[in-house]
């Protein structure tokens, strides 16, 4: 693999570190030692520390190197602000546009009840699995609206809140939580009651935000 597809491949393996923890906060990304444990040589390897600069998950400090960016609750605030406004403000266009077909949200939300239902626990790679489940279920209900610049701006804060919500996923009961406040999301859209699925939506979010808000503030995640 070279190019494109070995960069991909190192900002993929890079950001699961990232998201669990191997990498933790403040660690700097020492390039020959990541060089190699990937195999990769050094200029694919630092084009995915930009990348990963460009979604929030890293910081280049001239004269030091690239650090993991850090775990705060500044940022976690703001990230959460932002998916508020960006996901209540869909389902006011999805109410103007009458939207109560979701099939990609109903499919995340199937294979996230089929996690759920997993016997033997949450390893790392379902957990890994769970979090970009549930980040498709969101990212539909943004791309159902029709806004292009609204699904981009969304996804652009998507790792950072891949962070958080791996903090989310670890505190307890809050997975089944979360598959029974989408669940209620979506039967609401799709019954038409918009306005009560955006006060289920929103309270949802608080509910997270408070659980990992707790964490943050009793240093339980550094």
């Amino acid at each position: 693999m070279e190019g494109v597809n070995l960069t991909s491949t190192v900002v993929e393996t890079l950001r699961e570190k990232i998201i669990i923890g191997e990498l933790k906060a403040g660690h700097k990304l020492n390039e020959i030692d990541i060089s190699m444990d990937l195999g990769v040589s050094r200029p694919p390897l630092r084009e995915a520390f930009r990348i990963l600069e460009k979604d929030n998950m890293a910081v280049s400090v001239p004269r030091k190197g690239t650090y993991v960016s850090e775990l705060s609750l500044k940022d976690f605030t703001e990230v959460s602000q932002t998916r508020e406004m960006i996901e209540c403000y869909s389902m006011d266009l999805l109410k103007a546009s009458n939207v109560r077909d979701l099939p990609k949200a109903e499919q995340a939300l199937r294979e996230a009840a089929a996690l759920q239902s997993r016997s033997d626990g949450m390893d790392e790679a379902a957990l890994i699995w769970k979090i970009k489940v549930m980040h498709e279920f969101h990212i539909s209900l943004v791309e159902a609206t029709g806004n292009s610049m609204l699904s981009r701006i969304y996804d652009s804060i998507g790792y950072t809140l891949a962070r958080y919500q791996y903090i989310y996923f670890h505190i307890e009961d809050a997975a089944r939580h979360s598959l029974e406040d989408h669940s209620k999301v979506l039967a609401l859209v799709r019954d038409g009651n918009f306005d009560q699925a955006k006060e289920e939506l929103r309270k949802h979010i608080h509910y997270t935000v408070d659980l990992v808000k707790n964490r943050i503030i009793h240093r339980a995640v550094f």
